[in-house]
């Protein structure tokens, strides 16, 4: 049985999200989300979004940061066996999870990483992590 790291790895921009798990052999994704194809608060897609005096773009890439934190949240809370999380995302949208997560959440953070990595590969994506920074031991690959 592969070895299972009590991590959970997010990596975010302001329009896709994959959340990841190393298996013992490579970073392997296990959810993704996509700005343009999740139901926002009513059901209904967020693929238009129109209000007075505002961009869309920005409202879009806010409400996809809710998101990102509310799925980041659950994910957290269904699995006791996850002890860590580690966010990589671009520099605003990593900004707007910090301040969306909850206090008990903010504490299992080990480590963040103010990059996009979205388009990263997962067989490529372990290179991208500094294990020892994150506080976990060093896995055999």
């Amino acid at each position: 049985m592969p070895v299972q790291d009590p991590v959970l790895y997010a990596v975010c921009d302001g329009e896709k999200a994959r959340f990841m798990r190393y298996d013992g052999h490579q970073m392997r994704t296990i959810h993704r989300l996509d700005a343009h194809h999740h139901p926002d608060e009513n059901g209904m897609l967020t693929t238009s979004i129109k209000e007075p005096k505002s961009d869309p773009k920005e409202l879009t890439k806010e409400r996809f940061a809710r998101t990102i934190a509310a799925e980041i949240e659950k994910v957290l809370a269904q699995n006791a066996a996850l002890k860590g999380l580690v966010l990589a995302a671009s520099p605003h949208v990593l900004h707007d999870l910090r301040v969306m997560l909850s206090k008990a959440t903010m504490k299992k953070i080990v480590k963040t990483e103010s990059k996009d990595l979205t388009n990263i590969p997962d067989h490529e994506m372990f290179s991208h992590f500094d294990r020892p920074a994150t506080g976990w031991p060093q896995l055999p690959r």
